[in-house]
């Protein structure tokens, strides 16, 4: 890898793919307040890993964060971490991939029910998110998880089942991408997948 990549935090506030821009704005402050809490300067740097191994580092970018009425509206921990996770997940996965967000999975409650992941991703040069009749193909899938505090095991122990929980969707034939991030650290996991059916296993996404 060569220079330092930087993740800046406040572009979320611009959208990305076809998400709601309220969405990403909410993101983006859950991240703040996370990395505020966790103890860390507005410049951070950040291990990215695969499945335990180090890969490179990155830069985690913030603006100050605002007032405390802001950190009010995060009290449910487990919300505040998944919130701010998928903000950091959109902006690596925009930054180290050909894909953008252009679409959130359904939820099935019914036992065995869902798709296992939580978004689905597609070439940011095809996107037209207003046309209702050509929406973008999903052509990616993005399974995150944020922990606020962990021990490396039990990081470890959350991408391994984020992992197995992503293959409940392999009929679809598209790579998943399992980004777990863990605030303390701070550490984002960063694993790139194929569907099981195609004979492959882990592998990296060019960067």
């Amino acid at each position: 890898m060569g220079d330092l990549r930087t993740i800046d935090i406040e572009q979320l506030r611009n959208g990305v793919g076809c998400l709601d821009v309220d969405h990403c704005i909410g993101t983006c402050g859950a991240a703040q307040v996370a990395l505020t809490e966790a103890g860390h300067p507005i410049s951070v740097n950040c291990e990215v890993t695969d499945q335990g191994t180090p890969r490179f580092m990155v830069e985690l970018r913030r603006a100050e964060m605002e007032p405390p009425s802001k950190k009010r509206s995060w009290r449910q921990r487990q919300r505040l971490g998944e919130w701010a996770a998928e903000g950091i997940a959109f902006l690596m996965i925009e930054a180290f991939t050909p894909f953008t967000v252009v679409d959130q999975s359904e939820v099935i409650t019914t036992p065995g029910g869902g798709t296992g992941i939580d978004y689905y991703l597609g070439i940011k040069e095809d996107l037209d998110c207003d046309d209702e009749d050509d929406f973008p193909e999903h052509l990616g899938r993005l399974e995150v998880s944020g922990i606020l505090a962990s021990s490396s095991s039990s990081l470890n122990a959350r991408v391994n089942e984020k992992i197995e929980q992503s293959k409940k969707s392999d009929d679809e034939g598209t790579p998943a991408y399992i980004i777990v991030v863990e605030f303390k650290t701070p550490v984002v996991n960063f694993t790139r997948r194929m569907p099981e059916n195609d004979g492959k296993t882990v592998s990296q996404e060019e960067r």
